[in-house]
């Protein structure tokens, strides 16, 4: 991996991003490139408020968590203060640059619980055609930093698009990788489908050598399911498409993808569905 994008506003939602992306970057060996994007462009846009309320200098935040953190990496931690919408600058460094991935902090919504994922957050994991990972401002880091991570497989081919990126994130930290097959029906066709995508899956793990384990759900939500089996088993990511098998429960409450990055309180690996053709996939 060469680099992580991070958008950064300084506040704390952004900074436990930060954080949880700097770990990654001291596993990986890769560099960091903060963003902080500004609506407009006149003076004002230079400056930020910080606890106190008093106004102070992007440039200096930048050069301060700069030197405080530059010399923890093998890679380089560089900045870019833009102007635009958020998610489309944010999204645009990953897409024009040699940045493999996107952290993101959630911030809550207004007048919501902070359980749930803010409008710039979400544009951000829907926008962006690289994987992106968003972190919960209350989320607890640990060491190591990912130790599990859940890895749902249901009917759906695309399913197995998040699989290869998953393993190479899972290498840098010898994370153990929980493959969780979802069977949101008992039609034969989808029995048949989720066995033949987890077979798909776990031939690729097995020949990365990473450690592995295999266990089944049955549920009517998916989303639950995974979040609960996640926190079950004490897992510390959860990786996911953005757009994924939705049961007849899920049409109410949301889609399967939106509904997990809301209410995961562990941080959340999305991953952009590409609708292909199952013989042009790559992973197969």
């Amino acid at each position: 991996m060469k680099e992580i994008v991070v958008g950064i506003d300084f506040s704390q939602s952004s900074i436990q991003a930060f954080q949880y992306a700097l770990n990654i970057s001291k596993a990986c060996g890769c560099s960091m490139k903060l963003v902080y994007v500004s609506k407009k462009r006149d003076k004002s846009s230079k400056l930020i408020k910080n606890d106190k309320g008093m106004e102070i200098s992007i440039e200096e935040n930048f050069k301060k968590l700069i030197e405080e953190h530059s010399g923890e990496l093998k890679g380089s931690i560089t900045h870019k203060v833009l102007h635009g919408k958020i998610y489309e600058e944010i999204t645009n460094q990953a897409k024009y640059t040699d940045a493999e991935m996107i952290v993101s902090g959630a911030h809550g919504m207004s007048g919501f619980e902070e359980l749930w994922v803010g409008n710039n957050a979400m544009k951000i994991i829907t926008h962006s055609e690289k994987p992106v990972l968003s972190v919960k401002k209350n989320y607890k880091l640990k060491k190591p930093l990912i130790e599990k991570i859940v890895l749902p497989i249901d009917s759906t081919m695309e399913t197995i698009q998040k699989v290869d990126f998953t393993i190479r994130l899972a290498g840098f930290f010898k994370a153990q990788i929980n493959v969780l097959s979802l069977y949101s029906s008992k039609l034969k066709n989808i029995e048949e489908s989720v066995e033949r995508n987890t077979r798909e899956a776990m031939e690729l793990i097995v020949a990365s050598g990473l450690r592995y384990i295999n266990e089944n759900k049955n549920s009517d939500n998916l989303s639950k399911a995974t979040i609960e089996y996640a926190q079950k088993r004490n897992a510390d990511l959860i990786s996911i498409m953005t757009e994924q098998e939705n049961s007849s429960n899920n049409v109410f409450l949301g889609n399967y993808a939106q509904q997990t990055i809301n209410q995961s309180p562990l941080p959340v690996l999305t991953f952009r569905t590409r609708h292909l053709p199952r013989a042009y996939n790559k992973l197969e």
